[in-house]
């Protein structure tokens, strides 16, 4: 090692050459470098729903979904809506936005579409020509038989809104109130997507952009918010976005603050902790140029070799400028101590390059190691994650060997005394025994809580907190009964959408199924429902009386139908609709209806017949539903270019939740479906990977650093040594994690490989210097001070991720801090003494 810092120093000027012309390049393709935040990105081109998700996204003009989520009164949200939609419209990159229900195809083609359990009591209610009519009709509702009511979870919503709409309907029919409009909501349900109290709103908004296109992702979502909230305040409601492309957006943005943030503040306390431990500005501006020759030059060969950053390799720069670092400190502390001892600059160098670089080239190898196994795995994410911090740290080491050589070289010759500290200079051989002790006991500790440490099982978790995209993601879940976060499927043809139609329907996972199957029903089916449809049509409604006893008579029974209804819903598990029939027969409501006088039901009579008129009018009898007949607006939603067709599930509960995640792996394995995709789907896959490939990475990290200490070391012992610090330092972090319920995610699972890489380099600093004299007063006045230096370096850099609003970054952050704080903590003190045994053994 001595020659090569003379061989520097002898060819400063060639090597200073090499050194800009790389610089430059690697400034010119830094300017190129992007940001891929898109945990699309992180799984193999050939991943089946990788795959799927691009299909769509080039065969169908829309696949991912923007929400507009509404608070306010009733009147005030439906009035927003109305006028939010038209300017929607207008927008760029905006295929369609949907804000009420096709109320006028399905009044025209109720008969066509409805199933033929339905089909009687429509055509009584549709040919009631009085009051006693119209409640045989919904006699004929709830008449139950053993079969009945075995409903699909996507029917139990429609089920569960029906019968609110059906008690609205008693409520205006005891008040003689708007019956039209709840008659009109029972059958056909709400037209503008409400929830239950009227009090909440959705939009769903369909983009021509998927969430690869991340510019145009984030100019979308930023003028739709915009246009959003300032239409808001003309109506009094509060507004706000959700769904994959506004969490993508707010991701980049969190993502962009947190680097910049963290790095800036990670440089200014590394800068900080260097003017302290060796009081020169001149030295610490020394130490930073080659960090940032290093930074500079990952960044440019990233861009050569992949071409972008993901949302793992981001936080490349706050991790290289706590490790980079490092390489300068341990050499300006051994080169400022040979100073102080009366040698030159040039003898100062070739003393740094015979004692230390070794050690700093061996630390930088098992760094390069722990980041560099990464490289290795299937996992893209991880591959990319290897790659760019792997080379980060040789860059960075290179970058101080030889940069930093020739600083010192030309602009090292003013010395000053840094004073002592950051100094090791107590005893810390004197408390060997209690410190051996001390280690043995918080080893038990900790292991017996490694067992506890789960993983976490609502991904949410590490987003931002206080994101409103993640709050009405959960609003709407609450409200609605279905998560934004929807799967996809592609099918080829009619016949197999219509397969899969039916198989979706009976899964217990899926609330609510989009789909144009229940537009196009089987052509008998509607040949044979269109001679009804006709035959109502052509049905003459004359309004007649009624008599208040066959009136009483049919009332009596609704009630005695509706107390059937709810036992049998009780039976069969549907306690929530259950009960709601229950509270309509125990509220007294249609006892009340029955003490109205016969003038005031024949007023309710007259809205309901003439409500019954205009319904009929506008029946279709002619023309048979097909493909080609549907409305633009509905077939767009589902129809490609090339004839495939998009079926989307939305699930009923929340799919970031490992424990629901169970059951919904399960029944969409039952599908045995090929062509199924989703956002949520591909980032469950990233942690599905993560876990399976940060197994292997660990094994892999342990063995390949193992053998790299047993060849720089040519001894077993001195290589297990050096690995006591990270090993020990690891069971205690999973023992606190156990104690305190930190639990691992899908972002700070990253940092174990991290710690084993970064968790030997004291150990090794301090053996090397310790075999080198033999002295370990010595070692650890000179190194220690170093290690304790690099220590802080790199404590900072990894603790500023606290300052994170993503919470993933502040667990890794976490994590790495307590990692490197106890490896050092453990080479100070436990590895000294050990150490101090065999020099007793020696004298």
């Amino acid at each position: 090692m001595e020659k090569l810092g003379i061989f520097i120093i002898k060819n400063i000027k060639t090597i200073s050459v090499i050194l800009i012309i790389i610089t430059l390049g690697s400034l010119y393709l830094s300017t190129k470098i992007v940001i891929r935040p898109s945990f699309l990105d992180l799984l193999p081109e050939n991943d089946p729903y990788v795959e799927i998700y691009k299909k769509a996204t080039e065969n169908f003009k829309s696949v991912d979904s923007i929400i507009i989520g509404i608070e306010g009164k009733k009147e005030n949200v439906i009035n927003y809506i109305n006028s939010i939609s038209k300017k929607l419209k207008k927008m760029q990159h905006i295929d369609s936005v949907y804000y009420k229900q096709p109320i006028e195809f399905l009044e025209k083609n109720i008969f066509l579409l409805s199933e033929d359990s339905e089909q009687a009591f429509l055509k009584k209610l549709y040919t009631s020509t009085n009051l006693v009519e119209f409640f045989k009709a919904l006699n004929t509702l709830f008449e139950v038989s053993g079969n009945s009511y075995k409903i699909s979870p996507q029917e139990k919503y429609q089920l569960d809104y029906m019968l609110d709409s059906f008690e609205r309907l008693l409520t205006e029919i005891n008040r003689n109130g708007n019956v039209e409009s709840s008659l009109k909501s029972m059958l056909f349900g709400e037209e503008y997507f409400l929830s239950k109290n009227g009090n909440f709103g959705i939009i769903i908004i369909r983009p021509t952009i998927s969430s690869n296109e991340f510019e145009k992702v984030v100019n979308l979502v930023n003028s739709l918010e915009n246009t959003v909230k300032e239409e808001a305040k003309k109506y009094n409601v509060k507004a706000g976005l959700t769904g994959t492309l506004v969490i993508t957006r707010d991701e980049i943005i969190t993502t962009k603050r947190d680097m910049t943030v963290t790095t800036i503040i990670s440089l200014i306390l590394i800068i900080l902790i260097f003017m302290l431990g060796f009081r020169s500005l001149r030295y610490m501006i020394l130490a930073v140029f080659p960090l940032i020759l290093g930074i500079i030059w990952t960044i440019g060969f990233t861009q050569l070799s992949i071409g972008s950053l993901n949302v793992m390799t981001v936080m490349m720069a706050a991790i290289l400028a706590g490790l980079g670092i490092d390489y300068s400190i341990h050499m300006f502390s051994l080169f400022i101590e040979l100073r102080h001892k009366g040698f030159d600059t040039r003898d100062s160098i070739t003393g740094v390059f015979e004692k230390n670089i070794r050690g700093i080239f061996v630390g930088a190898i098992t760094t390069a190691i722990g980041m560099g196994i990464f490289a290795i795995s299937s996992f893209p994410g991880f591959k990319e994650f290897g790659v760019v911090l792997s080379s980060g740290i040789i860059f960075t080491l290179l970058a101080s060997i030889f940069g930093l050589t020739i600083l010192l070289y030309k602009f090292g010759n003013k010395y000053k005394d840094p004073g002592k500290v950051f100094n090791i200079d107590f005893d810390v051989l004197k408390y060997k025994k209690i410190i051996l002790t001390i280690t043995a006991i918080l080893f038990i500790i900790a292991i017996v809580k490694i067992p506890s440490v789960e993983f976490e099982k609502n991904m949410m978790n590490i987003e931002a907190k206080g994101l409103e995209s993640l709050e009405l993601n959960q609003k709407i879940l609450n409200e609605f009964n279905f998560s934004p976060d929807n799967t996809i499927f592609i099918s080829n043809n009619i016949l197999e959408a219509k397969e899969l139609y039916n198989k979706l329907k009976d899964l217990k996972v899926f609330s609510r199924i989009d789909s144009i199957i229940p537009f196009l029903p089987d052509i008998n089916l509607q040949i044979k429902r269109m001679k009804v449809a006709r035959e109502i049509k052509n049905y003459t409604i004359i309004e007649n009386d009624f008599d208040l006893k066959q009136l009483k008579n049919e009332v009596t029974k609704l009630n005695f139908n509706l107390i059937k209804a709810s036992m049998l819903l009780n039976l069969l598990g549907y306690k929530d609709l259950g009960d709601k029939l229950k509270n309509i027969t125990t509220s007294g409501i249609l006892q009340a209806i029955l003490k109205k006088d016969k003038e005031f039901l024949k007023s309710v009579q007259s809205k309901i017949i003439k409500k019954i008129v205009v319904l009929k009018r506008v029946l279709n009898d002619k023309e048979l539903i097909t493909l080609e007949k549907l409305p633009e607006d509905i077939k767009t939603n589902y129809l490609s270019n090339k004839g495939m067709i998009l079926t989307t599930a939305y699930s009923n509960g929340d799919i970031w939740n490992s424990d629901y995640q169970k059951e919904y792996f399960k029944e969409l394995k039952s599908l045995n479906s090929k062509n199924v995709s989703g956002t949520a789907l591909i980032f469950l896959k990233v942690v599905q990977i993560s876990i399976e490939e940060g197994k292997k990475i660990l094994f892999l990290t342990l063995l390949f650093i193992l053998i790299v200490l047993i060849l720089d070391m040519r001894n077993v012992k001195y290589a297990v040594l050096a690995m006591l610090p990270m090993v020990l330092s690891l069971i205690f972090l999973l023992g606190i994690m156990g104690w305190f319920g930190i639990k691992f995610n899908v972002v700070n699972i990253i940092a174990l490989p991290l710690i084993i890489g970064i968790g030997v380099d004291d150990g090794i600093h301090l053996i090397h210097r310790y075999r080198k004299e033999r002295n370990m007063k010595n070692a650890l006045t000179s190194t220690g001070k170093a290690i304790t230096m690099t220590t802080l370096t790199t404590a900072v850099a990894f603790g500023s991720f606290v300052l994170s609003k993503y919470r993933g970054f502040i667990g890794f952050g976490i994590l790495l801090l307590l990692g490197v704080i106890f490896s050092y903590l453990i080479t100070i003190f436990v590895i000294t003494s050990i150490l101090s045994f065999e020099k007793t053994r020696t004298k």
